[in-house]
């Protein structure tokens, strides 16, 4: 009996289920499911540089009474081997993105304004910018805290229940933005190829002048096939991204006419799903509204 009690107070702490997050999105998503009961870690932090980052000695020391490490997945965080190396072996690795269905870079899917090489099959990581698909995160994030604190059931079911209610309306909301801009127009270009999930899931045209990354290369050759089809397509606004750089798409702009739009938030790194969601979907209907 002893054991078992020095066992729960290790997984639930002095104030909680010990938790990590990887991600500020996923952080965001734990605090709506877990609530009082669990202590987040966040080790990745609002404006960090996603793609960039790699933990620290510090950052795994921050993270040795977590029970629980919450990842994106789907490759975005291509150090979590390493990391599994450097945690006790109670400790587990769940990959919030896992099981919600890959997107992949494809010619058929996305027209290529860089290489046309550049990418292909490659997982597109940025799973959450399809609302449904935080919908599926949620449910991973319910389930995982359960498994570890079964004692809140409950209170972890409602929770997780009123941040998928809260997100279909999110998802209601999109759709119905979405649907002031004419089928015809619905082209989103970008900098790099972050928003594949959320062309797919509501109905755009995805360009975009790099790759997966924000770090991409594009050549002087890629860069005039880009420029051409634009002009072809007259596309009226192009978007850049909080964290890439501009130059490239202000360059596109003075060639084709586009106009810049107001910069995205392509890899979440921001406090807030919701405010995210809102600003980019507001940042695109008015943009692609100026084109009509």
């Amino acid at each position: 009996m002893r054991s078992l009690v020095i066992f729960a107070l290790f997984v639930l702490g002095a104030h909680g289920l010990e938790v990590a997050s990887l991600h500020p999105l996923i952080t965001d998503a734990v605090k709506q499911v877990g609530g009082n009961r669990v202590n987040i870690v966040e080790v990745v932090k609002p404006g960090a540089n996603i793609h960039k980052f790699q933990p620290r000695a510090s950052d795994i020391k921050k993270m040795n009474r977590a029970r629980i490490i919450f990842a994106s997945g789907k490759r975005l965080e291509p150090y979590l081997p390493d990391l599994k190396d450097s945690l006790n072996s109670n400790q587990l690795i769940v990959e919030v993105g896992r099981t919600i269905p890959s997107q992949k870079v494809s010619k058929e899917d996305q027209i290529y304004t860089c290489c046309p090489n550049h990418a292909v099959g490659g997982i597109d990581p940025h799973w959450w910018h399809n609302v449904r698909n935080m919908g599926r995160a949620v449910r991973v994030i319910e389930k995982e805290l359960i498994r570890f604190d079964p004692s809140g059931k409950e209170f972890y079911a409602a929770n997780s229940k009123a941040a998928r209610t809260r997100l279909t309306q999110l998802d209601r909301w999109v759709k119905g933005q979405v649907a002031t801009i004419p089928r015809g127009k619905r082209h989103l270009v970008t900098a790099h190829a972050a928003f594949g999930y959320f062309c797919k899931g509501y109905g755009f045209k995805a360009s975009f002048v790099q790759g997966l990354s924000a770090q991409g290369e594009v050549s002087a050759s890629h860069l005039a096939g880009a420029i051409k089809q634009l002009r072809k397509e007259a596309i009226p606004m192009v978007f850049p991204e909080q964290t890439a750089n501009p130059k490239i798409l202000q360059q596109i702009s003075n060639q084709t006419g586009a106009k810049v739009g107001s910069p995205l938030i392509a890899d979440g790194s921001t406090p807030s799903y919701q405010a995210m969601i809102m600003k980019n979907v507001e940042s695109i209907v008015s943009g692609l509204k100026q084109g009509q």
